[in-house]
């Protein structure tokens, strides 16, 4: 009950004697602030959520509210310390376009409202809770992602719609199974999860000894466009790249298709975001990502002589987490690419070469590049196609580059994936494998 919760809260701090300082955040009202005794604030705080008004009203109270609720005087001087407490501790937030009203999201409506969702290509991950699932994860998440609700009306205790550049995500908590299950469609998925999974990975992390499982979609034929998709725990598709296991069987029959397992994570969050920072300003390659990952510390010993190092850049793509331009293509057959921007097809037709080997293939990219914005491919298909033409174009002027030519020799690979699913009487398809021939006869 709230009553006992109140107590219970009261008795740890007074228990533990411990005061409440914000020192590290200079901007914020708390930055000058002292409470010595939390107590102090749990009670203020539980004034709100306990408030009949403020439960009627589904959680929304206004500044106003808040003075006839903090009314008394060891309140009076302290009511936007107060408040800012409440947001740091994600018990509140404030409505967009709606100042001074804010919404404790521990007190929406327990009823789904009715939305439209477009179930055509959804990136789809789950987390898992096998052993315990914390009350109050997802109204700490709509808390911290707030700013991107698509709109007040979706948004309700264990769940949420949000919208970000033209991209939708569904989060919904069901803990009855103790579990998170996140969906999102649009022409940005796994940049917009990116950005979910890594709040939630900090939400979660907040608990000491919380046995969370990220559990990865299966992308073969079958799951791609499945509503249930065959699911892999993530940490166990790092550990099989981290000891050579390149690919995964699907466990949906009758097929159990083999899939590449770094495509299956990198397809739906980005692998940069679990590289540390202090790597960030160098090339850090996947073998040493996936052992740090699991151990620590650098892998020496992958077994039978397999170079994993080699074959994850060969067969996928090389990870370099400095910055490289990204590209889009303008003027006929234009697309947007989100934060993508660039010209690669006019920065393509001003290369010259004595080379005709050389030549034939920059002409091949500027064809690949018209035929992509034609294709009918999603906005990351897109987006990776002409991350990996801008590979291929780098090693083209720089022929002498090791590392260049196996990401351009990588780049093909994920060509070869990406024209499996299109109709053998595509343009991609055509070109692919004339550039296939041309790539080998240069490097």
């Amino acid at each position: 009950t709230r009553k006992h919760r109140r107590a219970r809260n009261r008795g740890i701090a007074n228990d533990l004697g411990v005061c409440l300082h914000f020192q590290e955040e200079e901007n914020s009202i708390l930055y000058k602030t002292v409470i010595l005794k939390p107590e102090w604030g749990t009670s203020a705080v539980y004034k709100v959520l306990d408030n009949q008004k403020v439960i009627d009203n589904q959680g929304c109270f206004t500044r106003n509210d808040l003075k006839k609720i903090w009314q008394e005087e060891k309140y009076t001087s302290m009511r936007g310390e107060l408040l800012e407490l409440m947001k740091k501790f994600q018990l509140c937030y404030e409505i967009i376009d709606q100042k001074d009203t804010f919404i404790a999201p521990q007190l929406l409506s327990k009823i789904k409202p009715d939305y439209k969702w477009d179930e055509l290509n959804n990136l789809i991950l789950r987390y898992a809770y096998p052993d315990f699932m914390p009350k109050g994860i997802i109204t700490r998440l709509i808390v911290v992602m707030h700013k991107y609700i698509d709109q007040q009306k979706n948004v309700w205790k264990t769940g949420v719609i949000l919208n970000k550049d033209s991209t939708k995500a569904e989060v919904i908590e069901y803990h009855s199974k103790r579990e998170i299950i996140i969906r999102i469609f649009g022409t940005n998925k796994r940049n917009f999860m990116t950005v979910i999974t890594h709040e939630l990975d900090k939400i979660n992390n907040s608990y000491q000894r919380l046995n969370c499982q990220k559990l990865i979609p299966c992308n073969c034929k079958e799951c791609k466009n499945n509503q249930n998709p065959f699911t892999y725990e993530f940490r166990q598709l790092v550990a099989r790249l981290a000891n050579g296991k390149l690919t995964i069987e699907c466990g949906k029959p009758p097929s159990f298709n083999e899939v590449q397992v770094f495509r299956l994570i990198d397809n739906t969050i980005n692998i940069n975001q679990f590289i540390p920072k202090n790597q960030q300003n160098r090339d850090y390659n996947l073998y040493q990502f996936f052992g740090d990952f699991l151990n620590g510390n650098r892998v020496t010993k992958i077994g039978k002589g397999k170079n994993i190092e080699r074959d994850l850049i060969d067969q996928h793509r090389d990870v370099k987490v400095s910055d490289h331009a990204k590209v889009n293509v303008s003027g006929a057959g234009a697309f947007s690419l989100g934060d993508s921007y660039g010209a690669i097809a006019n920065n393509l037709n001003q290369l010259n070469f004595d080379d005709p080997n050389k030549n034939e293939l920059k002409q091949l990219l500027i064809e690949l590049v018209q035929s992509i914005a034609e294709e009918d491919l999603d906005e990351e298909e897109k987006e990776e196609s002409l991350e990996q033409i801008s590979a291929i174009a780098d090693a083209l002027q720089n022929d002498q580059n090791k590392k260049l030519k196996r990401k351009a020799k990588g780049a093909i690979a994920m060509f070869q994936y990406l024209v499996e699913d299109l109709p053998q009487n595509s343009a991609m398809v055509a070109i692919y494998q004339e550039l296939s021939d041309a790539i080998a006869k240069i490097f």
